[in-house]
């Protein structure tokens, strides 16, 4: 259950300050001083827009008037200049719109973008996914970059409208009438006050709507990323009531905001009411007395409706900050997740320290589980020299994949100090490989290898790792489709080998990355690796592997270690449980479970 700070519900100071962590970086690079040019001409054209909308007002009462004296050429000439004021401003508007949706659309790209990248650097995604506190980052990027920056960009012209909306309206009808003035400004405060109250919890209201839309996508996300696991338990029936569950806490935190709502609009509509009575008491009286020409009530009437209109635009700010304060915090978590593990990796102490050399080697290094919950192996001392190789053997939940993502930098609490070389010069892989989007060029290529390799060159690549018919099968190398569906977990495995080859790395840490294949192809791998002076770390639980490296790093129970040389660990044949049947074929674990081979 991912925890909610409740902190994060509130209109503070720490929401403004999150929103200016999110929208200052775009605004702050120079190269972005035609967004500035836009933006400033929207604010300085306000006041003249505003003395616009007074001037109308008036236009508009002198056209009232000379329609009750029946004076038909001045009407017309009203009518004319009105007509193409009209045009004018439409246009003027249409430009506008046009320019302030370039500008939404080129800050939205890059700050898509600059999420983007703040997600994938530092391994923030990775830190993300181990702890699992913050929910669906992949639609918090999609689905609230986009509001966020149109919320933000219309903010400053919507208190702009605001002021100036006052200021002319008011200016309007104080002129007509001072009593009706003062009725509006304080019908509005009023209301600003009530509409507050109303709204603010709203907020949290609508934090738990995104957050359970957000919850109700990843649930079908999750039907989708593992449906042959789903379709072998035959688990629709259990898929269909986690969907539904989620689904029936979107329609809940929905329904809980329309009855909220429903029940505020009596008391706002109530309110209402009361506006529609002012004109009767402040306005005709004037008119029947004689004291107001029919003109001028269209003009007081008008007036007052745009000063309401003006001050109840402040209504509209708790809403509108309500509307996109879940959006802020759920970018905002991403980005501060960032910045702390920026901020970690400067000052903690607590971390393993790396230094980029020309050799493996570990001094006196503690390992633990990125959270500190768990000591795994203690003050471990090894060296692995070019050319050299390592295994690493033990019990299940000793640590060993675990010493491999400390070598990676994805774990770093601990203590002590490794050197390993530089990253260019490394490659992991991992038991289930990674399989992008793209074609299969793209994926041998992968993560770096070269481009200008022609189809010869790869295919004697592929006929190294026992993949010879594999361009025939799928169709060539510009062949696109979702590949760890297409190739078995076996062929995964070899291309993971090919990447190997392509890329060319000085040192390779596989982490049982021959489990899925078969014992002549594991063996056909490993000399591939030897004969290319590749120097290799390995975590494996067959013994047939033990042959390919000189040395085994043996993890205890406890924390303990040592090493040992491979050779002296015994190869003894393994009797299925329960039975008195021994084969040769059949070859011991390493101090674990048999593991089943996929051939």
């Amino acid at each position: 259950m991912i925890h909610i700070d409740p902190r994060d519900y509130r209109l503070d100071w720490r929401l403004m300050r999150r929103i200016w962590r999110l929208a200052a970086p775009y605004w702050r690079l120079r190269a972005h001083w035609k967004s500035w040019v836009l933006i400033c001409f929207g604010i300085l054209i306000g006041p003249a827009w505003a003395y616009f909308n007074y001037r109308l007002a008036q236009i508009g009462a002198e056209q009232a008037n000379v329609l009750v004296n029946r004076d038909a050429a001045a009407w017309h000439a009203i009518f004319w200049l009105l007509f193409f004021l009209g045009l004018g401003r439409w246009a003027y508007d249409l430009v506008l719109g046009l320019l302030n949706k370039l500008l939404e659309m080129h800050w939205y790209r890059w700050m898509t973008e600059w999420m983007v990248q703040r997600y994938l650097t530092s391994k923030t995604y990775y830190d993300i996914a181990i702890k699992d506190d913050i929910d669906n980052p992949d639609e918090r990027i999609q689905d609230n970059v986009a509001p966020f920056v149109s919320a933000i960009l219309g903010f400053p012209l919507m208190v702009l409208n605001t002021v100036l909306g006052m200021a002319t309206n008011a200016v309007l009808l104080i002129q007509v009438s001072s009593a009706m003035t003062a009725f509006v400004v304080g019908y509005s405060v009023v209301s600003l006050v009530l509409q507050t109250a109303i709204y603010w919890p709203l907020i949290r209201k609508n934090f738990d709507a995104v957050a359970a839309n957000a919850d109700f996508r990843f649930g079908l996300l999750r039907v989708r990323d593992n449906a042959e696991t789903i379709a072998f338990f035959r688990g629709e029936g259990m898929e269909r009531r986690q969907v539904s569950g989620r689904l029936g806490r979107v329609i809940g935190s929905q329904m809980n905001i329309y009855y909220y709502t429903l029940k505020t609009g009596v008391i706002t509509k109530a309110f209402e009411e009361v506006w529609t009575l002012a004109p009767l008491v402040f306005i005709y009286p004037l008119y029947f007395a004689g004291k107001m020409e029919f003109g001028t009530i269209a003009l007081a009437t008008m007036a007052a409706m745009q000063l309401r209109g003006a001050i109840g635009m402040l209504n509209q700010y708790i809403p509108y900050v309500a509307g996109v304060a879940p959006r802020v915090v759920r970018l905002a978590q991403i980005a501060e997740r960032f910045d702390l593990l920026e901020q970690h990796a400067r000052d903690s102490n607590a971390n393993i320290s790396i230094e980029r050399g020309d050799r493996i080697e570990l001094h006196g290094v503690s390992f633990m589980t990125p959270g500190g919950e768990q000591q795994l192996a203690q003050n471990v001392s090894v060296q692995v020299l070019p050319g050299d190789s390592l295994i690493i053997i033990g019990q299940t939940g000793v640590g060993k994949s675990s010493m491999l993502r400390s070598m990676a930098g994805l774990w770093t609490r601990g203590s002590g100090s490794m050197m390993m070389p530089a990253e260019d010069d490394i490659m992991f892989v991992p038991q289930k490989p990674y399989m992008m989007l793209g074609t299969l060029r793209d994926q041998l290529l992968y993560p770096r290898g070269q481009a200008t390799l022609s189809e010869e060159e790869i295919q004697r690549v592929l006929e190294r790792v026992c993949l010879p018919d594999l361009l025939a099968k799928v169709g060539g190398l510009d062949a696109e489709c979702d590949w760890s569906k297409v190739l078995s977990l076996g062929e995964q495995q070899r291309v993971s080998f090919a990447r190997i080859l392509i890329s060319k790395p000085r040192y390779v840490f596989l982490d049982e990355s021959t489990s899925a294949v078969d014992i002549p192809t594991e063996s056909r791998l490993y000399r591939t690796l030897m004969e290319e002076g590749v120097t290799f770390v390995s975590v494996g639980h067959r013994e047939t592997i033990l042959r390919f490296h000189r040395r085994a790093l043996r993890l205890l129970v406890g924390g303990g270690w040592e090493i040992v040389a491979s050779s002296s660990i015994e190869e003894t044949p393994v009797a299925p449980l329960g039975s008195d049947w021994v084969s040769d074929a059949v070859p011991r674990v390493l101090l674990d479970v048999p593991t089943p081979v996929v051939r």
